[in-house]
């Protein structure tokens, strides 16, 4: 009798293991196929049931993962928002010198267009969708990312590497040079993505530092 209860718990645990890895795959499906349609006609135009024809499930079955569109769009910004902000504090605890520290942070960043180019657009163009509540938390994480790059040009300024610039300003400018370049970057062009972070990062890095500042290739 033993037995056969402790067998029966044990497979308990299992369905609800199975349970819980096909809601997360249906999650995950969800915020892909959403994904590519907010990348495609934008937040506005697609729709709940547009999701759900793509994903191939019922409208309730979207809403046991999320309340409503808001939520969707969130979890996306979220999810971009908390992939950049792990990689770039990795480069910071990998690199003491802030300027191989700031090279890599923006390289990793232009880069990332690469696998993330759909995630990226919808973080740029679509957050002022999101009603108060979740923008005022999708800002709150766009602010820390915004303090790992100004912290290295805080940083770059105490040593003394740096021209008579403003922090904030130069902080905005970087992020003004690469938010964009998804929309002009084309894959199997005359430059690679990788090439074109380098550029960015050369003349970017000509206008924050100081002549005679010895900025080392990657």
């Amino acid at each position: 009798k033993r037995t056969f209860i402790h067998l029966q718990y044990k497979w308990s645990l299992i369905q609800r293991v199975c349970e819980r890895v096909k809601r997360s795959n249906t999650k995950k499906k969800i915020l892909k196929k959403a994904t590519d349609l907010f990348y495609e006609h934008g937040f506005v135009k697609a729709s709940i049931r547009d999701i759900v024809r793509a994903v191939g499930v019922t409208n309730s079955t979207v809403y046991i993962h999320f309340r409503n569109k808001d939520e969707i769009l969130y979890s996306i910004i979220e999810d971009i928002g908390s992939t950049l902000i792990e990689e770039l504090q990795k480069v910071a605890r990998r690199h003491a010198d802030p300027i191989v520290c700031l090279r890599e942070m923006i390289f990793r960043q232009v880069c990332l267009i690469k696998e993330k180019r759909k995630e990226i657009k919808i973080y740029v163009e679509e957050q002022y969708q999101l009603p108060t509540p979740l923008r005022k938390k999708a800002l709150a994480q766009q602010r820390q990312i915004f303090d790992i790059y100004y912290n290295r040009i805080d940083e770059l300024k105490e040593k003394g590497f740096t021209n008579e610039v403003d922090q904030t300003v130069v902080t905005f400018c970087i992020f003004a040079t690469m938010n964009w370049a998804y929309r002009w970057f084309r894959d199997r062009r005359r430059l690679s993505i990788e090439e074109v972070a380098e550029h960015m990062i050369n003349i970017l890095f000509s206008g924050i530092l100081r002549k005679g500042i010895t900025v080392h290739s990657r």
